[in-house]
């Protein structure tokens, strides 16, 4: 491993980073755009894709923390991360690809099959994936700067994805069958080939050993026995449920309220990659304030940017504030990306310290399934709130559109606010990490 006083090298971090590219241009369709196409140009009914999302996540509240426990216990030559990583990059290829490239006689029950096995393959190499980063540095900024790397690499990934529909092989820049088949093609290059680079050039990490065995019926408890991760897990279901109630009522708030559907593309095409240029500055700043403040910052200017869609007006005249406006919440998001990521390392080196075993993956497991949770929670409530105030997309009337505003911008905004105090108190400082790494130094030195 490298030597920590001095970082791991660009290239390193290069290599680890990229499979973070593949396995957001091999998400992107997942969520967005897939239900769409497989409801407009496959015939499956709309009520059998819900149903098979619905089993879908069910399924994965079930193997993420399998897969997170196995992680952490089964050792081998290359170490506990890498098998996994590239064993379940090769099952997510063959999956996708038979779910991106359908055949024309498409039923239900294959739809259910190979997204039930494309999750797995997800489950299997990206929990691991996530949790190697514990093991890459113990130094409290040098995780900070892995994250930035990693979490640049997967904007990056989500440009390539929003970027297919542009390539000069199709007549639109719509979202289609085509262009499910060009993902399926780059991604069955791109994610092999990214797992086997990271596992041949970045080193396994420093691994601690557990003082006793674990098994999975003690892997749950332990984690809920975990004060700082509970704490982290409150704010992460604070900011989680905002960020799915914002990105999930903003197609109705653009399009609804404000009369701009076709504006809604542009916000994307400009704004990711505005925040992929924007994320070595948060990283930066995390290294000379800290991850607390930084995070914390971070989110107070992304409440104001979203209370500010108040401002917009309807209709075409609007377009410029919005874009500015969503220009401004994309330069600040990646505070709530690379931030989280570090700090999710240092409360796993609490755990090893307080627990005496690694439980690197089952945290990463538990922070998964509630980001994969959060996502829909979020949206419902929000949907549900401007539905019951009387929102109709087709025809909102003044109540309608009040309760489409509570739901976007005015509740996301508040439970962003709510974080902002619990962010900045988070237990584990700079300080506190360190000392908590020179105790398992110690530890560990012991005849």
């Amino acid at each position: 491993m490298a030597d920590e006083s001095r970082g791991l090298s660009r290239g390193v971090l290069a290599a680890y980073a990229a499979p973070a590219f593949s396995q957001a241009l091999i998400h992107g369709p997942v969520g967005t755009v897939i239900q769409g196409i497989y409801g407009t140009q496959f015939g499956l009914p709309l009520a059998a894709i819900g149903a098979v999302l619905l089993v879908a996540r069910i399924f994965d509240a079930f193997t993420d923390p399998v897969i997170g426990f196995l992680s952490d216990r089964v050792e081998t030559r290359w170490g506990h991360r890498k098998p996994w990583l590239i064993g379940g990059s090769l099952i997510a290829v063959v999956a996708c690809w038979k779910l991106y490239v359908p055949p024309a006689d498409l039923e239900v029950g294959y739809f259910l099959l190979w997204f039930l096995l494309a999750y797995l393959g997800w489950t299997i190499s990206e929990i691991p994936y996530r949790a190697w980063l514990a093991e890459l540095s113990e130094d409290y900024n040098e995780r900070t700067r892995i994250a930035t790397w990693r979490t640049f690499a997967r904007y990056l990934g989500f440009i390539a994805f929003y970027g297919i529909p542009f390539l000069p092989l199709f007549d639109s820049t719509e979202f289609t069958a085509e262009t499910l088949r060009v993902t399926a093609v780059l991604a069955a290059v791109a994610l092999p080939l990214t797992a086997v680079t990271a596992a041949w050039f970045v080193p396994r990490g420093r691994t601690r050993r557990s003082e006793h065995a674990v098994t999975l019926r003690q892997a749950l408890p332990a984690a809920m026995a975990n004060k700082p991760l509970l704490y982290f897990l409150v704010i992460y279901a604070l900011t989680g449920t905002a960020n799915g109630m914002a990105y999930g009522m903003l197609f109705f708030f653009v399009g609804g309220y404000l009369g701009m559907p076709e504006t809604l593309a542009l916000l994307f095409v400009l704004g990711a990659p505005a925040g992929a240029l924007a994320m070595p500055a948060w990283g930066w700043l995390a290294r000379r304030i800290g991850k607390q403040r930084t995070w914390a910052y971070g989110y107070l200017a992304s409440a104001g940017f979203m209370l500010a869609h108040l401002l917009v007006p309807p209709g075409p005249g609007g377009e410029p504030l919005l874009v500015a406006v969503n220009l401004g919440i994309f330069l600040v998001s990646p505070a709530g990306l690379v931030i989280p990521a570090a700090m999710l390392a240092d409360i796993v080196d609490y755990g090893r310290w307080k627990f005496r075993a690694d439980y690197a993956g089952s945290y990463n497991a538990l922070q998964t399934m509630m980001e994969k949770g959060l996502e829909g929670l979020g949206a419902a409530i929000g949907l549900a709130v401007a539905g019951w105030m009387g929102f109709n997309a087709e025809a909102p009337g003044e109540g309608g559109r009040l309760g489409l505003l509570i739901a976007f911008p005015l509740l996301p905004a508040a439970l962003t606010l709510i974080s902002v105090p619990l962010i900045w108190r988070f237990p584990i400082t700079e300080r506190r990490q360190r000392a908590i790494a020179r105790r398992l130094d110690r530890r560990e030195t012991r005849p």
